[in-house]
């Protein structure tokens, strides 16, 4: 048989492999891991402001049109709420929701400015749902001793007030059951106060059935 040589690379490639296996050993050894720095704070925290004061804000005044035409005088609201405290509790007349939100639900007008709108603070509260009513003097319904009728009002709100279906732009004089439209809700004037009726001092002597 012939002789196979042997390869003079034979002792470098066990070489090779003998460094190889020191390499891999020497991987598996564990290394210690690299400390990290910590990252630069690249944001700055602003300092926490001072708290604000309370600052008071005068309430805003609102007129109603076409009541009170001298531009000095005291708010017709505010004058509504002095009235209120020392006025008698004689009903004038009502409003009865008709259509809308809260249909069925009727309201004692007395000797007072009566404002309007949806909140808790208003003489008549329509807090039914129409949130197409304002908040706050949306309308308003004075009784004037003096003519002994009712007097409707609109307060410049966004949505018009309608009497009849017609816009209330100026102070419009109410008669018994005319229709108030405010917002999606209507309501009827039902007078008790007029020509044949009036509160006063003088009646229960003037009335034979008070004598009994």
């Amino acid at each position: 048989m012939p002789t196979v040589p042997v390869s003079e690379s034979e002792p470098k490639r066990k070489s090779a492999v003998a460094r190889d296996v020191d390499v891999s050993e020497a991987k598996a050894e564990p290394e210690t891991a690299p400390t990290r720095s910590e990252p630069a704070n690249l944001f700055e925290v602003p300092i926490p402001l001072a708290p604000r004061r309370n600052v008071s804000v005068a309430r805003v005044r609102t007129r109603i049109m076409g009541f009170g035409a001298n531009a000095s005088a005291n708010d017709m609201f505010d004058v509504a709420s002095d009235d209120a405290s020392g006025s008698l509790d004689f009903p004038v007349g009502w409003l009865v929701v008709t259509q809308g939100p809260g249909r069925g639900k009727s309201f004692t007008l007395q000797n007072v400015v009566s404002t309007i709108g949806r909140g808790l603070d208003q003489t008549i509260t329509l807090n039914f749902g129409d949130d197409t009513i304002s908040r706050s003097n949306h309308a308003a319904v004075a009784f004037d001793d003096q003519m002994n009728a009712c007097f409707l009002g609109y307060g410049g709100k966004a949505n018009l007030v309608r009497l009849n279906g017609r816009p209330v732009l100026t102070t419009e004089q109410l008669a018994h059951g005319e229709l108030i439209r405010i917002g999606e809700t209507d309501l009827r004037y039902v007078a008790l106060c007029g020509p044949d009726f009036v509160w006063g001092d003088d009646l229960a002597k003037d009335d034979p059935k008070s004598h009994g």
